[in-house]
């Protein structure tokens, strides 16, 4: 090749350089408009995000997952990175997956397989997808159909200020070690916390937390909205119930979200601090150990940070008791004794079985198949038995607490 030759060469490669770069896309502001499509790869230059709200404070994005390989769709807060709602948390997607607004008014995630999610819009008609200022993602129909669907009524982990959060909604948390996740839900006209066991089990709720202002006016929850520097709690009529502050600071230029952690806990951060923010100290529950799995199951929650496996336990089983007994008539099972003065997160929210004395609740666990863990309060007679458990609890100074038992086979 001749030099002539050689810088014609040379010319038309940084000019198709150029004609890239100004062919590349830029994120969407606002709104995108039905017949849109995208994938992670064709927006990796912009860190896969292709929709920005009208004041830059939200992206519509791919995400990647745990595998660099796969992506979740979220919306997220740009200046602190924090990811305020996940469309396909359950099934992630790879990097030529599709996100489809179609022309028949359904926004879906199309993988070779079928389906990754989807707003179940077809046949509604819808005029464009909006990323809102306040976070919401809102597919709007025309001026007779409104809001057609909203992420807002669709929470994953994260509120924000101005979302409702009602009932029949609910937070579900990201697993924890132990493939446990926890949920917040409005039941029975109270806000409460439970973990994700075979039989889900309570614990917190508002009405038990001595934290709520207003604590002597009744009613039922019917929805809790974040305003300013507090959780407030509204009827069925939208009349103000009862407030839950949690910081101090009541700068109306913060931006306030409530995040439920892996670890159990609500923690409230200001997003508007950027990367620089950090939860407040005030938490729902503010006590550790009164979250599900603190310390590993089977141990002791103390102190409000430190774990112990209980004697018994560790001798024989090393704190990783054998698979608890499943109920057959093959069977032989007997009760361990765990030890004394303990207690459990989910007892002041559920009934006992029995109101008796030990050894008739021992003989009742032993024929109960949902029995494997039994407590027992011999001051008052009250007999509770669980399937599963998370840690346990040292029972506050001044209390007897419960004797627990475990339910183990014997080899016969």
């Amino acid at each position: 090749m001749g030099s002539s030759e050689a810088i014609a060469a040379v010319a038309c490669f940084w000019l198709l350089v150029a004609a890239g770069i100004c062919a590349a896309a830029t994120p969407y502001i606002g709104q995108i408009p039905p017949g849109f499509e995208a994938s992670q790869m064709e927006w990796v230059d912009h860190n896969g995000r292709f929709l920005l709200s009208n004041n830059s404070a939200f992206a519509l994005s791919f995400y990647t997952a745990v595998d660099v390989k796969t992506f979740v769709l979220v919306v997220i807060h740009v200046n602190s990175s924090k990811v305020v709602w996940t469309a396909n948390r359950g099934k992630l997607i790879s990097d030529s997956d599709k996100f489809v607004f179609g022309n028949d008014g359904n926004v879906h995630l199309q993988t070779e397989s079928g389906l990754a999610w989807s707003t179940d819009t077809a046949g509604k008609k819808a005029k464009a997808m909006v990323l809102q200022n306040s976070g919401n993602l809102a597919l709007i129909g025309d001026d007779s159909e409104g809001i057609l669907w909203q992420s807002f009524s669709h929470p994953t982990d994260t509120l924000l200020p101005g979302q409702e959060f009602t009932e029949g909604m609910m937070l579900k948390s990201f697993p924890n070690p132990n493939d446990l996740s926890v949920y917040l839900e409005i039941k029975s006209g109270d806000l409460v916390l439970y973990g994700g066991y075979k039989t889900p089990q309570i614990y917190w709720s508002i009405r038990n937390d001595s934290r709520r202002t207003n604590a002597s006016v009744s009613g039922k929850v019917h929805s809790v909205s974040l305003l300013s520097n507090s959780w407030n709690f509204y009827d069925q009529n939208k009349a103000f119930l009862w407030q839950f502050i949690f910081s101090e600071s009541s700068n109306p230029d913060d931006f306030w979200a409530a995040i439920l952690g892996s670890d159990g806990s609500i923690t409230f951060n200001n997003l508007r601090r950027g990367k620089l923010v950090t939860a407040e100290s005030t938490k729902i529950p503010q006590n550790s150990c009164s979250v599900p799995e603190y310390c590993e199951p089977y141990n002791i929650c103390y102190f409000d940070n430190r774990c112990q496996c209980p004697p018994p336990l560790s001798s024989r089983f090393r704190c990783k008791p054998q698979t608890l007994s499943a109920c057959s008539e093959s069977d032989k099972v007997d009760l361990f004794y765990v030890g004394e003065k303990l207690d459990y997160f989910a007892i002041p929210y559920v009934a006992p079985v029995l109101k008796t004395n030990l050894d008739v609740c021992k003989e009742a666990c032993r024929g109960n198949c949902s029995c494997n863990i039994l407590f027992f309060d011999n001051s008052t007679g009250k007999c509770f038995m669980f399937e599963d458990i998370g840690n346990y609890l040292r029972s506050d100074p001044g209390t007897n607490g419960y004797v627990s038992y475990m339910k183990i086979s014997i080899k016969g």
